[in-house]
């Protein structure tokens, strides 16, 4: 008997271990990856939205897995610092509830650069002299840079009327294009993907522009063309005026521009007009008086004998000296004294 007792109590407790309601799994388990990030998401399990559950995810790499997000009540996890950029991985995520756990549902085993999906580029449009530029510039990627992942990528550029429904595309490497064939003053529109691997980014947004006039003019160009024409005769006016100017100064210096005192403006005015009244008069026909000095030579028996007194002088007078004296000097008196050591002399003087 105990031993039935024993086997009864096993079995009722099997039985209720069997009819007892196992912890549901999440459901629609899937791995996002953009931009070379990557995250797992699920949905919550069915029938359960007033239940509070908590979920584990793992990855697994080579060998074995290796928790990420533990008991958490998030319905995603991110996976994007534990990966790299060519590594394969698998993930999985399982439900708890009071201490109890669902069964683990997995992920395929992919690769990141197989699964990401790129996001769309920025594009910017510039117009000059009837040409439109397009300018790319590639999304930030969460690991490297694009083109450092996939080495050589492409853009597929569309572009249209505004208002038209038929496009043109073009396929180019660099990130500057210049759209070809474009008519002046038209409103295009273009829009952009990138081409990596197989697979293409996420479209951008269109963007339209008008594209200008060839024959246009740019109005900085003009700007600057007046301006530097203004400066150059601002210039010349300035260096002309500095010449003129200076050469001012300099003739001042060199010329100064003084008046002469008055005594002596009077002085030079006299003489002036003494000098013409000199020339302008006639010439005074000079006189002059005959003046004769008589020697009379001695005898022999005088020679040793000296005279001392003046020699006698005898002038014959004209019209023109009557009442004329004969002054001497001192000095004169001294030098028509004449010794009987000198030469018989008979000489004429004609006094001027």
């Amino acid at each position: 008997m105990p031993a039935l007792s024993c086997l009864s109590v096993v079995l009722l407790f099997y039985i209720f271990c069997l009819t007892a309601e196992k912890v549901p799994a999440p459901e629609n388990v899937r791995m996002i990856s953009l931009n070379m990030g990557l995250v797992l998401e699920w949905d919550p399990p069915q029938n359960t939205t007033n239940t509070l559950f908590n979920y584990t995810a793992e990855m697994k790499g080579w060998n074995m897995y290796k928790p990420v997000c533990l008991s958490s009540s998030s319905l995603s996890c991110d996976f994007t610092d534990k990966v790299s950029v060519f590594g394969t991985y698998q993930l999985r995520v399982r439900a708890e509830l009071h201490g109890e756990t669902s069964d683990w549902v997995e992920t395929e085993k992919l690769s990141v650069d197989e699964i990401t999906e790129i996001s769309a580029p920025h594009v910017q449009l510039r117009s000059r002299k009837g040409q439109t530029e397009v300018d790319i510039t590639d999304p930030p990627m969460k690991k490297k840079n694009l083109r450092d992942i996939f080495g050589n990528i492409s853009y597929l550029i569309r572009f249209w009327k505004d208002g038209e429904t038929k496009k043109e595309e073009l396929i180019r490497e660099q990130n500057r294009v210049m759209l070809p064939r474009l008519e002046p003053l038209v409103n295009y529109c273009v829009e952009v993907e990138i081409l990596y691997l197989s697979n293409t980014s996420q479209t951008s947004n269109f963007t339209c522009l008008t594209n200008t006039s060839s024959n246009e003019v740019e109005s900085w160009l003009i700007a600057v063309v007046l301006l530097v024409s203004f400066l150059v005769v601002l210039v010349a006016v300035v260096l002309i005026f500095l010449a003129v100017w200076f050469g001012y100064r300099g003739c001042r210096i060199i010329f100064p521009d003084a008046d002469l005192p008055e005594d002596l403006k009077k002085f030079w005015s006299q003489r002036s007009s003494i000098l013409s009244a000199m020339q302008e008069s006639t010439p005074v026909k000079e006189h002059f008086c005959e003046l004769r000095i008589l020697h009379k030579e001695l005898n022999s028996s005088q020679d040793n004998q000296q005279i001392e007194g003046p020699i006698r002088i005898q002038t014959h007078k004209n019209e023109f000296c009557i009442g004329a004296d004969v002054k001497q000097s001192s000095e004169e008196k001294s030098e028509m004294i004449i010794t009987t050591e000198q030469k018989p002399l008979l000489a004429e003087m004609r006094l001027w």
